[in-house]
């Protein structure tokens, strides 16, 4: 029993992928040279990320500016909210970086340099809802586990990284920020890099992919870690076989908001 079940989620899907590799080449540029170029983007981003985007005063300076534009604003009621909830824009200027990083340059070496259409990395939603089953079985487990942590402290000191919202609207806002930068890691990793290399390198295009996946997770802590081999690999495979990112998309800001909503509850505090 368990060696079919080996056979039909790993040994099959390994199989179809390396199929892939019998495809046409694609798009104007080879295939080497497509994935060596992702390869030297992934590592220069990678650096971009740790030493610009999460530098504590690159953060401080763009919620500055950020503050700045909304007080020049005429007197309303929504200029006053967004003045309200000045420490939100810390987290929204690490989003949008991660967003820069993560997407909007990668998105350009797709176009400008290999010329070809974002669709060709699982960009589009394609079959999303045929392959929706698959991403809830994913999902449930987790949630469980979720609401099962959710009642320890470090998880509540932790989560959400926002974590005094004062009503639901900048809750909302947070969440669809922070949900914003999961549709750029999911680009990243399972867009760019899978895509770019999967012609040369097959099944292995996604163990490849995983090794900085998991290395990002290194500050946080270990069991994250490890998991984040397990989700990264089969992320990756379900991203090859549906040509699209938003199955992780989705799995991923399903998770991020459930973890927000527990924590908010266990402490008791209500913004809903």
């Amino acid at each position: 029993m368990l060696g079919r079940l080996y056979q039909l989620l790993v040994t099959e899907q390994l199989a179809a992928l390396d199929r892939m590799r019998q495809e046409p080449p694609s798009g104007f540029r080879s295939e080497p040279f497509k994935a060596i170029t992702a390869f030297l983007t992934v590592a220069l981003m990678l650096c971009l990320m740790n030493f610009v985007v999460l530098d504590g005063d690159f953060q401080t300076r763009w919620s500055e500016r950020i503050i700045a534009l909304i007080e020049r604003l005429p007197e309303s009621h929504w200029r006053n909210f967004l003045l309200d909830v000045g420490p939100l824009y810390r987290h929204i200027s690490w989003s949008l970086g991660c967003t820069t990083v993560y997407f909007i340059l990668p998105a350009l070496v797709v176009r400008l340099v290999f010329r070809e259409p974002l669709a060709a990395y699982g960009v589009l939603p394609r079959h999303f809802f045929r392959h929706l089953p698959i991403y809830l079985a994913l999902f449930i487990p987790v949630f469980v586990a979720v609401v099962a942590v959710s009642y320890t402290e470090a998880f509540q000191r932790t989560y959400p990284f926002y974590h005094y919202p004062r009503g639901l609207w900048d809750l909302l806002l947070w969440e669809a920020f922070y949900c914003l930068q999961f549709f750029a890691l999911e680009f990243f990793f399972r867009g760019f890099m899978l895509h770019a290399t999967r012609r040369c390198l097959g099944s292995m295009a996604v163990f490849a992919m995983v090794v900085p996946y998991c290395m990002i997770h290194f500050q946080k802590p270990f069991a994250e870690a490890v998991a984040a081999i397990v989700a990264g690999t089969v992320l990756g495979v379900l991203s090859l076989r549906t040509n699209t990112i938003w199955g992780g998309v989705f799995i991923h800001s399903a998770v991020a908001v459930t973890m927000d909503v527990a924590a908010l509850i266990q402490r008791g505090h209500h913004v809903f």
